[in-house]
Order: C-alpha cells, then sequence, then structure tokens
C-alpha cells in the first residue's frame, strides 16, 4: 500500500517524465486534495501558468491522476466521475467487458 507521499511523487514522476514532459517544471502538485481509494490514489495537480494566471487556456485537459496501489499512474477516463472509476478498478469491472 502506497503512503500519501508517495503515491504524490509517483503522480509527480507521471506527470514530468511521460504526459508532459515539455512542461516537467509547470507541473504543480495538490498534496492537499489526494485521496485514498480501496485501488490506489487520485491527486489533483495544476500547471503553474494556470495558478498565476487563472487563465483556462493554462489548464491540464485533466488535473486529477491516478496512482493505484498496485500499477502504474495514469490519468482516468474523462466519461466517469473519477469515484466511479476508482470503484470499478477496486471490484475488477474495469475495463469493462464487452458483451
Amino acid at each position: 500500500m502506497l503512503t500519501k507521499e508517495e503515491a504524490v511523487s509517483a503522480g509527480s514522476h507521471f506527470l514530468k517524465t511521460l504526459a508532459y514532459p515539455e512542461r516537467a517544471s509547470s507541473v504543480v502538485m495538490l498534496p492537499d486534495t489526494a485521496v485514498e481509494f480501496p485501488f490506489g490514489w487520485t491527486v489533483r495537480f495544476d500547471f503553474q501558468e494556470h495558478i498565476e494566471t487563472g487563465n483556462p487556456m493554462h489548464a491540464p485537459f485533466s488535473s486529477v491522476v491516478v496512482v493505484p496501489h498496485a500499477g502504474a499512474a495514469h490519468f482516468p477516463p474523462t466519461h466517469l466521475p473519477v469515484a466511479d472509476y476508482m470503484e470499478l478498478c477496486a471490484t475488477g469491472n474495469w475495463p469493462p467487458r464487452k458483451g
């Protein structure tokens, strides 16, 4: 099981090295927003330019990173509420089965 600090660090590493390497210095993690679920953690982040200007053009498209207790950090799907996605993952119902 990951601690909150480990989840924030793993999320930061994912964002700065894989998701936004060209904007690594702009990524600001928001550790006070970290929420633990049975599947893992969610942590919000922002870009420094958005924080400074408030301009939505400088905001990330998705401002949440998922850090599973076991597995790689990733973005949740945007078509589901994050809590629903985390519940589906925890119960083994993600990805959805095609019928």
